[in-house]
């Protein structure tokens, strides 16, 4: 092997862990959620980027992604959380309530609403609160073999699982690149540590 030939491969191996390490890490534990079936709770640590107390926002990172978390007024006040700190978030997905393009111009982002009633959560602890939200992000596929639709959020690249037949129509009209909306319910725990 020649010289330039190994310093190319040490750089491409550099580059690969280089890149594995800018995504956010997150660890997931499946459960049996009443109504909604197998369940992933997702658990991400990251650190406070910005705070805005009178919106309810704090803007955290993990790596190189930044993005808008909305807090629940049952986990309190926010006067106590500073840029630094660092914070526990755990989600679980349930069931996507829609699929459709965003409107032109669209940027990845996440809109939360307030809590609502279906799907039940009634399997997880009592500490998590249900919302539904919904995500605009960047189409990259769906396989209807799977009813796995892949994109790209604000945390990062994605992938769901789509079990209603009228959503996945949706999704396979949808081509990569196009800006998307998807809308579904969560339950989210979030703690300072």
């Amino acid at each position: 092997m020649t010289m330039s030939k190994h310093v190319s491969w040490a750089l491409a191996i550099s580059l690969a862990l280089g890149v594995a390490a800018c995504a956010p890490t997150i660890t997931s534990r499946t459960i049996v959620v009443a109504g909604v079936g197998p369940v992933e709770v997702e658990r991400i640590n990251v650190e406070v980027a910005g705070v805005d107390p009178g919106a309810r926002i704090v803007a955290v990172r993990q790596g190189r992604f930044v993005w808008d978390v909305a807090v629940p007024e049952v986990f309190g006040d926010l006067q106590g959380i500073r840029v630094g700190d660092r914070l526990d978030i755990q989600r679980a997905e349930g069931v996507i309530l829609g699929a459709r393009r965003a409107r032109k111009g669209a940027r990845p982002g996440i809109v939360y609403t307030d809590t609502v009633g279906a799907p039940s959560f009634s399997n997880l602890p009592d500490k998590f609160v249900t919302r539904s939200l919904t995500l605009t992000a960047r189409f990259e596929r769906f396989d209807p073999a799977t009813g796995v639709v892949d994109f790209v959020g604000p945390a990062g690249p994605r992938s769901l699982t789509v079990a209603d037949p009228m959503i996945k129509d949706d999704l396979r009209r949808m081509r990569r690149g196009d800006m998307i909306e998807l809308s579904f319910a969560e339950a989210v725990y979030i703690q300072k540590y």
